[in-house]
């Protein structure tokens, strides 16, 4: 069997080890599409051993590259890249990304090609999944920010810190990133609070501590388009002359793509591709495998994908509360 893999949108580390499992486990020829969408347009692909896949399957560094692209393909660009898959003697296409990049499948697999996808976003926002890749490891970059945070706060008491986190239309990333760090509060895009409310709740707080940390979803302020930073400028300006205290800012974004990839990281990847396999192997064609509330893996048909908000009837939001973080 020879398998296709390709990556769009923003990266992330974990990939290499969901590419790795799907190798060893369907015993299949990788050929990796480098450049997202326009990559396999462009037929921009190789080949890649198992034995290299080993190496680097826990590995940061990325073993291909994504891209991101604006614009719908037009029909003649769908049976391109299916006339080239189908040269390549490519069985089986499988793509990690975001919703819009499930999307492409769908169209694509009207053309002849047999399409299996994947959640690949820091931003953990696909429709019907508890986890996408890469969602753990930029959990783990943030508490270790906070970490670092809450110690200078101790040499110097009474400051309050800000950062701004990716995620521009879901806050899933900053909301459980603040429950897992234990940062004070989290500003999130589905549940807006009034400044004289969050002020009130920041000089209490310091009050009884040595600092405050506030997580801020890039899309917080209702400011973000793809490529925005600075919601914190915008909230930091408003809050300082409430509060009466300097507020010290960090913007952690395109860092949180990257790090050694988690152990939770590593298992979610491995249970993802032994879906993709099982489904493969037993006929199916064209579907998405998302980790569902039980961390479960299970298939769903690609044409059900879009991006998802934080359910604010689910667990970490409504624990969120009772730990008064949002």
């Amino acid at each position: 069997m020879k398998i296709g893999m390709v990556i769009s949108g923003g990266d992330v580390t974990g990939i290499n080890n969901f590419v790795f499992q799907v190798s060893r486990l369907a015993r299949a020829d990788i050929i990796l599409f480098n450049g997202g969408i326009a990559g396999l347009l462009k037929n921009t692909h190789q080949a890649i051993s198992l034995r290299d896949l080993v190496d680097f399957s826990v590995a940061a560094i990325p073993i291909m590259s994504s891209g991101r692209t604006s614009r719908k393909l037009m029909a003649s660009e769908y049976e391109t890249i299916a006339r080239q898959l189908k040269a390549l003697h490519i069985d089986v296409l499988i793509m990690a990304g975001g919703d819009g990049s499930l999307q492409f499948l769908h169209h694509l697999s009207e053309y002849g090609v047999n399409c299996f996808g994947v959640g690949m976003t820091i931003d953990n926002d696909v429709y019907g999944s508890d986890y996408t890749i890469g969602f753990s490891t930029a959990c783990e970059q943030i508490i270790k920010e906070v970490a670092k945070l809450r110690n200078t706060g101790r040499a110097l008491p009474g400051r309050v810190f800000m950062v701004e986190l990716l995620g521009g239309y879901c806050g899933e990333l900053t909301l459980q990133s603040a429950i897992k760090s234990n940062a004070d509060f989290a500003l999130i895009p589905e549940c807006q609070q009034t400044l004289s409310e969050l002020a009130g709740k920041i000089t209490a707080r310091l009050e009884s501590q040595n600092s405050v940390v506030i997580l801020c979803s890039e899309g917080y302020t209702k400011e973000y388009s793809p490529g925005f930073q600075g919601a914190i400028d915008t909230m930091i300006k408003q809050l300082e002359p409430k509060i009466g205290v300097r507020i010290r800012k960090s913007i952690i974004g395109y860092s949180l793509r990257n790090g050694e990839p988690t152990c939770e990281e590593i298992y979610q990847g491995t249970i993802m591709a032994t879906e993709v396999v099982r489904c493969i192997r037993s006929g199916m064609r064209n579907k998405a495998v998302i980790i569902n509330s039980s961390n479960k893996p299970i298939p769903i048909d690609l044409i059900s994908m879009q991006k998802r908000l934080v359910d604010t009837e689910g667990h970490h939001y409504k624990l969120a509360r009772q730990l008064d973080i949002i």
